[in-house]
C-alpha cells in the first residue's frame, strides 16, 4: 500500500512538471513573437543567469526532501540573502558583460532570498507528500507570469515586462506551499550535504545554461539570439526529462523498497519524455522553429536547432543517472557529480571559444560539451556499483 502511494505521488509530481513545463515553453513561444532578437537574446541571457543561480533553491529542495522532519526556512532565507547581497554588489559591472541592464541583476538579487524559500517549501512539501501544494505552487509560478506578462508589456514594455513576471511569479507562488510543521533551526544536518547539493546543482545548470551566457558575450547581438532561441527551444528536451528525475528523487533519498531498481525505468521514462521533443526538433526543425519565432528568425533558429536539442537529449539522460547519485549517494558522491556537470561545462566553453564566432559553432561545442555528461556518468555510476551495490538496472 505504502509502495503504490508512493508511485501514485510520483504520477502527480510528474504530471504537475509536465504541466508547469507547457506553462514556461508556452511563455517561450509568447514571448518569441513579441520581442525581436535583441530583446529576446537578452531575457535569454537574463533567465540563463536566473537558472544558474536557481542552484541554492535547488540545493535547498533537495536537501529538505532528504530531511526525516523540521523545515529549513531560516537557513534558506540566510543563504539567500547573503547570495543576493553578493550578485546585488556585483550587479553593475555583471549586467553588461552578460547583455542585460544592471537594474535587471539587481532586482533578482533582491527576490533570491524569497526563491531559496520557495526551494526549501517545496523540498518539505514532496518529502511529507504534499503533491497538490508542490503541484500547485510549479503552476502558478508559471501560470501568474504569464497571466502578469499581459498587462506588464503595455506598462514596460518589451523584455523588462517578461523579467518582472518572471521575478513577480516566484514571490506569488510562496504561500501556496507553505509547510505548517515548525522550522528545524538556523543550521542544516551534516547529512543534508547542502553545499554538495548546491555545488552540484549550480555545476548542472552551469552546463545547461552557460552556452546562451557565452553566446551574449562571444557573437554579435543578433546571432545572440538566434542562438539562445534555439537553445531555450532545445530546452523543452530537458525538462521534459527533469519530471522523471524530480519525482524519483524523494523516493530514492527515503530508501525505499531496493531504489535502485528504479534506475532502469528512470532512464527508460527520460528517453521517452524527452527523447520525443528531440526527434521531433530534429526531423522538423523548420517547422517548430517557424512555430516558435516566425518564419525569419525561425528559418535561422532551424539550423542550429536540431544540434541543441540532441546536446540537451545526452546531458538529461546523464542528469538522470547522476540524479540517483545525488539522492542517495555520499557528500563524496554528490562531489564527483558536480565535478562531472563542470567538467562538461570547461569542455563547452573551451570549445565555444577556440571553434568560432557563430551559432553553429558554439551549437558544436555545447552538443560535445553535454554530450560527453552521459558515458562520463556512467562511468561513475559503475565505480559506485563496485563499491555499494544497490544500482541495479532492470
Amino acid at each position: 500500500m505504502r509502495e503504490r502511494s508512493h508511485h501514485l505521488q510520483g504520477m502527480f509530481t510528474i504530471a504537475a512538471i509536465v504541466a508547469s513545463s507547457a506553462l514556461n515553453y508556452g511563455y517561450t513561444l509568447l514571448l518569441g513573437r513579441v520581442l525581436n532578437a535583441e530583446g529576446y537574446g537578452a531575457y535569454a541571457s537574463f533567465t540563463s543567469l536566473f537558472m544558474i543561480l536557481a542552484a541554492l533553491p535547488v540545493a535547498f529542495q533537495q536537501a529538505q526532501a532528504r530531511r526525516s522532519d523540521g523545515q529549513l526556512s531560516r537557513v534558506a532565507v540566510t543563504w539567500g540573502a547573503v547570495a543576493g547581497g553578493l550578485l546585488l554588489l556585483g550587479a553593475v559591472p555583471l549586467g553588461p558583460l552578460l547583455g542585460v541592464p544592471a537594474a535587471w541583476v539587481m532586482a533578482f538579487a533582491l527576490t533570491l532570498p524569497g526563491m531559496v524559500l520557495l526551494g526549501a517549501w517545496r523540498g518539505a512539501a514532496q518529502r511529507d507528500g504534499r503533491v497538490l501544494a508542490f503541484g500547485g505552487s510549479l503552476i502558478a509560478e508559471h501560470g501568474l507570469k504569464i497571466a502578469l506578462t499581459f498587462p506588464l508589456l503595455h506598462v514596460l514594455g518589451g523584455p523588462v515586462a517578461a523579467v518582472t513576471a518572471t521575478l513577480a511569479g516566484v514571490l506569488l507562488a510562496l504561500p501556496l506551499v507553505r509547510p505548517a510543521g515548525p522550522d528545524a533551526g538556523a543550521r542544516l544536518r551534516s547529512d543534508a550535504t547542502a553545499l554538495p547539493l548546491a555545488l552540484a546543482a549550480a555545476s548542472q545548470s552551469a552546463l545547461l545554461y552557460g552556452d546562451v551566457l557565452l553566446g551574449g558575450m562571444h557573437l554579435h547581438a543578433g546571432d545572440a539570439g538566434v542562438y539562445a532561441a534555439a537553445a531555450t527551444l532545445a530546452r523543452a528536451v530537458f525538462f521534459a526529462g527533469w519530471a522523471v528525475q524530480v519525482a524519483v528523487f524523494p523516493v530514492v533519498a527515503r530508501g525505499d523498497a531496493a531504489h535502485g531498481r528504479l534506475l532502469g525505468t528512470a532512464l527508460g521514462g527520460t528517453l521517452l519524455l524527452a527523447g520525443v521533443p528531440a526527434a521531433l526538433f530534429a526531423v522538423w526543425p523548420q517547422v517548430f522553429a517557424g512555430l516558435a519565432f516566425g518564419p525569419a528568425l525561425g528559418a535561422q533558429v532551424a539550423a542550429v536547432l536540431p544540434a541543441c536539442a540532441a546536446g540537451t537529449l545526452l546531458l538529461t539522460l546523464g542528469a538522470t543517472v547522476l540524479n540517483h547519485l545525488l539522492a542517495a549517494g555520499s557528500a563524496a558522491t554528490v562531489g564527483r557529480s558536480a565535478g562531472l556537470y563542470a567538467g562538461g561545462a570547461a569542455v563547452l566553453a573551451v570549445l565555444a571559444l577556440s571553434l568560432g564566432s557563430t551559432p553553429s559553432s558554439l551549437a558544436l561545442a555545447a552538443l560535445i560539451g553535454k554530450g560527453a555528461l552521459l558515458p562520463a556518468s556512467f562511468l561513475v555510476l559503475f565505480t559506485t556499483l563496485n563499491r555499494r551495490p544497490v544500482y541495479v538496472l532492470r
